[in-house]
C-alpha cells in the first residue's frame, strides 16, 4: 500500500485533505460515532487507514531520524503525513556503524 500511496502521492494528499475537510465540515465527533453520516464514516475511513499505513512504514523504514517523524505523526496528524510523502526518499540516510567497519 505504501507504494501506491508514493507513486500516486499528489492525488493522495489531495484526497486526504479533502476527507480531513468533509470530516470537519460534517462536525463529526468521535465522541458521537453513531450520530454520523455516511460521508463522515467515509473520510474517517480513509484518514485512518493513510495515516497508519504512513506510521507503520515509518516505523519499519530505515530513516535517519526515526524519532522525529513518529514523534510529528503523533503531534500533527494533519501535517505530517504530506511533508513525509514527499520527504520519503531523502530520510533514507544509513549512517555507517563505527563498529561495523573494518580495517
Amino acid at each position: 500500500m505504501t507504494g501506491f500511496l508514493i507513486k500516486y502521492r499528489f492525488a493522495v494528499i489531495i484526497l486526504f485533505y479533502l476527507f480531513q475537510f468533509t470530516w470537519f465540515y460534517t462536525s463529526s465527533s468521535l465522541l458521537a460515532l453513531e450520530e454520523i453520516g455516511f460521508p463522515a464514516w467515509v473520510s474517517l475511513i480513509f484518514l485512518v487507514t493513510i495515516w497508519l499505513s504512513l506510521l507503520f512504514d515509518m516505523m519499519r523504514r530505515e530513516t535517519g531520524n526515526k524519532t522525529f517523524w513518529l514523534l510529528s505523526m503523533l503531534i500533527f496528524p494533519w501535517l505530517a503525513p504530506a511533508i513525509y510523502l514527499f520527504q520519503r526518499k531523502k530520510t533514507y540516510a544509513p549512517t555507517p556503524s563505527f563498529f561495523g567497519r573494518r580495517k
